[in-house]
């Protein structure tokens, strides 16, 4: 791993003994350059693992642009000789997020969300995003798509029901109940969209409180599933996994 990180990075690195909440997907470590720049390097050898890295690095490139909140910055992505691949960014050390930071980190986050639709012609003026990204390491579709209602159908709803049916280990009764109910639900979703027009937002799209923290005092987001899509699809995705303070409002 060493060699392939300082053919990249074109310098010599040191791995460095630094105690990390590893996530239960990858591996992670610190190294350090000549330079004494702090590096956190992820790595995984599962088939697949080459994509997820590579929308990660995208989806972080996508959010550091706009300048509205703070998240690593992505460096390079990689593969060992071993068929090892990884993903190179910025370390920041990191705590849980005080009430102060989750307040700024609403705050932050509404400007990443108005970013795209600050001009009168939005950049972004279709959902999806240019790569494939993982949430997890489930792959997410993300083909353009001209309207949200047919993106979130066809690329969020229909995916999740396509993944479930071919998951061996779900029971015949299980798929007979996914084939029976999609086509009802499938039916019913444009109603929650009636009057409301939804322009693209860039989104994190994996926000829960174990992708967000502090560091240096200012709230931080990271393994993002970035695509452009409804603003409310954070909102949503924060408030399934418990919910945290956003201005000080608490979603639940």
């Amino acid at each position: 791993m060493e060699n392939e990180l300082e053919n990249i990075l074109n310098t010599s690195i040191t791995k460095l003994n630094v105690c990390i909440n590893e996530g239960c997907i990858n591996n992670g470590s610190v190294y350090q350059t000549k330079d004494d720049k702090l590096l956190f390097v992820k790595d995984n050898s599962k088939p697949g693992s080459d994509k997820m890295f590579n929308g990660e690095l995208e989806g972080l490139k996508a959010i550091c642009s706009t300048n509205t909140i703070s998240a690593p910055c992505p460096i390079a992505t990689g593969c060992t000789n071993s068929g090892q691949h990884f993903i190179v960014m910025d370390y920041w050390k990191m705590n849980s997020l005080n009430r102060k930071c989750s307040s700024e980190l609403g705050s932050q986050l509404a400007d990443m969300h108005m970013f795209n639709l600050q001009e009168t012609q939005p950049l972004i003026n279709k959902f999806g995003f240019h790569v494939e990204t993982c949430c997890g390491f489930l792959p997410q579709n993300n083909t353009w798509t001209d309207d949200w209602i047919t993106f979130y159908t066809e690329n969020r709803l229909k995916h999740q029901i396509q993944l479930l049916q071919s998951n061996p280990e779900n029971s015949l009764k299980k798929k007979k109940i996914i084939e029976n109910y999609w086509p009802q639900l499938k039916h019913i979703i444009p109603k929650f969209f009636e009057g409301i027009e939804v322009k693209p937002s860039l989104l994190h799209g994996d926000l829960w409180p174990g992708n967000t923290a502090q560091s240096n005092s200012k709230p931080v987001i990271f393994d993002p599933a970035t695509f452009y899509g409804h603003h409310e699809y954070d909102i949503a995705s924060i408030s399934l996994f418990g919910g945290i303070i956003l201005e000080e409002v608490l979603l639940t």
